[in-house]
């Protein structure tokens, strides 16, 4: 993927320490595409973020920094399940304006969904990671 074509420009520290470090405090092997992301920048702020679930569409305010500082306040790691509550099946990357968190679902293959806080509301986004960066305008 083009990922400057989203708005995103090269900006990352990202590498295979940094990858297993984070794989082994989050339990698991995230999808390929998403290390392809992180690997680019870190801290990705695409311009085009737009993207449709369900019969609403929102916006990606930001994607957590990829980091294995589990003290970095808006890092990967500060969003896991046993921090901040979320059921241990969603892995969060990132979040909408509302604080809706963008979620890898482990028991979908690692779908992306988007997870309200606030009511417990679970959305298919996409069935792959690759599939939602193709889908953000």
């Amino acid at each position: 993927m083009d990922f400057k074509k989203l708005g995103i420009e090269e900006n990352s520290t990202v590498n295979e320490g940094v990858i297993s470090s984070v794989e082994e405090k989050l339990g698991c092997q995230l999808p390929q595409s998403y290390y392809d992301l992180v690997r680019f920048n870190h801290e990705p702020e695409p311009e085009a973020c737009e993207f449709d679930y369900g019969s609403q569409s929102t916006c990606v305010s930001e994607f957590f920094r990829f980091t294995d500082d589990e003290s970095y306040e808006y890092g990967i790691l500060a969003y896991r399940p046993s921090i901040t509550g979320v059921a241990e099946r969603y892995v969060p990357i990132a979040r909408d304006p509302g604080d809706a968190l963008i979620c890898f679902d482990r028991e979908r293959n690692f779908a992306l969904v988007i997870l309200d806080r606030d009511n417990g509301a679970v959305d298919l986004v996409a069935k792959t990671f690759g599939d939602f960066l193709s889908s953000l305008r």
